[in-house]
């Protein structure tokens, strides 16, 4: 029985088809060397409990979860390099945004702000920023409000359309946002945060990751210009599970300010 695949961390409408077409040049080099996987990208399933299943083919988890709790639960395969951090290949880091007419420059002056929020397990969209907030501010509650988007694209739109003041979206989907998200024009950036390693791609445990990687990176490799140039993949970092732990370690520091916000 062939095995799932899903590559649902960037997988944008706009860009859609050029997910398709990696995924296609991923299984046909999985192919040649035994690895039988699905002909399509599932898009319906529960995506963590697909990352949980042991016959998982090919999947990309945020760093928070894998970082957390699946971690000795998966194969590590490698991080997908975008490009973010030309000096460090694979890792990335979050922008964050406010409108363009909001006369606060800094995120300190968005103390009592309400702030956009993707999801409470994303690294991106909450643990990065509520980090920074920790670091220069300490553990007590900063925004006035917390409001849960749903997804990073949402978190965008929330604060284009006055339901919040502030977010922190991923480096990789802002870029993609700024060519198809109507209105992007109307927010700035007024900083990013701590770098870190990006999202990774993982299989079932016990999986070889070797020969996983080897079979990816070809795939890549060999992408149309188009595809790759729409994607903004650059290679595979081959990364290990030890380069997670500043993301766990993160992520324990931010515990006490996430928990002052009542974000659960």
């Amino acid at each position: 029985m062939s095995k799932p695949a899903a590559l649902p961390m960037y997988d944008l409408a706009g860009i859609r088809s050029s997910t398709d077409a990696l995924w296609r040049g991923i299984r046909s080099e999985f192919a040649k060397i035994g690895f039988d996987a699905d002909r399509t990208l599932d898009r319906q399933s529960d995506i963590t409990r697909l990352w949980r299943d042991p016959d998982l083919g090919l999947s990309q988890t945020c760093g928070l979860p894998y970082a957390t709790t699946l971690r000795d639960k998966v194969t590590l395969i490698g991080t997908p390099d975008y490009g973010i951090l030309p000096d460090q290949p694979g890792w990335y880091n979050s922008v964050i945004i406010a409108r363009n007419n909001d006369s606060r420059g800094d995120l300190k002056d968005f103390a009592g702000a309400t702030f956009a929020y993707n999801g409470a397990n994303s690294q991106s969209g909450l643990y990065a920023i509520m980090f920074e907030i920790q670091s220069a501010f300490g553990n007590g509650c900063f925004f006035d409000k917390c409001h849960k988007s749903g997804g990073h694209v949402l978190s965008a739109k929330a604060v284009i359309q006055g339901q919040a003041d502030i977010a922190a979206i991923d480096a990789v989907t802002w870029r993609y946002l700024q060519h198809l998200l109507p209105d992007c024009d109307q927010l700035q950036v007024l900083g990013s945060t701590s770098p870190g390693p990006g999202l990774p791609y993982i299989s079932g445990n016990g999986n070889d990751e070797t020969a996983l990687a080897d079979a990816i990176e070809t795939a890549i490799g060999n992408l149309l210009p188009a595809d790759k140039m729409k994607l903004g993949i650059k290679g595979l970092w081959r990364s290990r599970p030890e380069d997670y732990d500043i993301i766990l370690e993160r992520a324990t520091l931010s515990a006490a300010v996430i928990a002052a916000h009542g974000i659960r």
